[in-house]
């Protein structure tokens, strides 16, 4: 009976163990992205990777804590669909934490080769290396240790740590992406949370007013929308009142 016991108790752990290393290395329970307008899911992070499907605009998909910028300065979230795991631009989706959108207008951009940490110290193990210039999708968080800033990041190895002392936040701005271009306001027009009328109104601006441009969206009625970097985080504009 004992020897049973213990045959059951075996059995159980390997089970776990199992799982466990089955399991993505860094679990994002707490983080979604949800579109903000019909988008296409990928096979890797970039507009040269195969279409898998689309998804509609308000669809939640599971964040799986792996980000990766592409050549153009544009980020890409890993998630799971259907099973399986496919990528989504950030231009037409947010990127969530309990709910709440995580800031697109910063990321973290390596000043050296610095080694990416499981923690916010240098106990923490290593889960890679990235070098000078390497940009890292900023979560919105850092810890101090030692007198040390430590950034929450996400890269295309998972949700990770890096040193103040070898990165730096930075703005995602039209310099950071050869595609990005400027927008300007061709009447006083309201900025929007998402690319159509029913949406909320963040604020209202007037003529002339210019905004780093990221991508467009056109809403039900075929009216194409800018989204742009407004105030931390970004905004949706009408071409009915803006140009690029």
């Amino acid at each position: 009976m004992k020897m049973m016991k213990k045959g059951l108790c075996l059995v159980l752990m390997l089970a776990m163990l199992i799982a466990a290393f089955s399991m993505p290395a860094f679990a994002a329970s707490n983080y979604t992205v949800k579109a903000t307008a019909s988008v296409n899911l990928r096979k890797g992070p970039s507009l040269d990777y195969g279409k898998i499907t689309s998804v509609s605009k308000g669809k939640s998909l599971t964040y799986l804590g792996v980000s990766s910028f592409d050549s153009r300065g544009v980020a890409w979230h890993k998630v799971s669909y259907n099973g399986n795991t496919a990528w989504v631009s950030w231009a037409y989706s947010n990127l969530l934490k309990d709910g709440s959108a995580i800031s697109e207008s910063n990321c973290v951009k390596a000043t050296a080769s610095v080694n990416l940490r499981k923690g916010a110290g240098t106990n923490y193990e290593k889960l890679t290396t990235v070098s000078k210039g390497t940009k890292l999708v900023y979560l919105g968080e850092y810890q101090t240790v030692g007198g040390v800033k430590w950034y929450k990041v996400s890269c295309s190895k998972g949700i990770a740590w890096v040193s103040s002392k070898y990165s730096q936040i930075v703005k995602v701005t039209a310099t950071d992406s050869p595609a990005s271009k400027t927008l300007v306001t061709t009447a006083s027009v309201n900025l929007r949370k998402g690319p159509g009328l029913g949406y909320a109104k963040i604020t209202s601006v007037s003529e002339g007013t210019k905004f780093s441009y990221i991508t467009s969206s056109t809403d039900d009625r075929g009216v194409k929308w800018y989204k742009v970097y407004y105030n931390g985080g970004t905004a949706w504009i009408s071409s009915r009142y803006s140009k690029v």
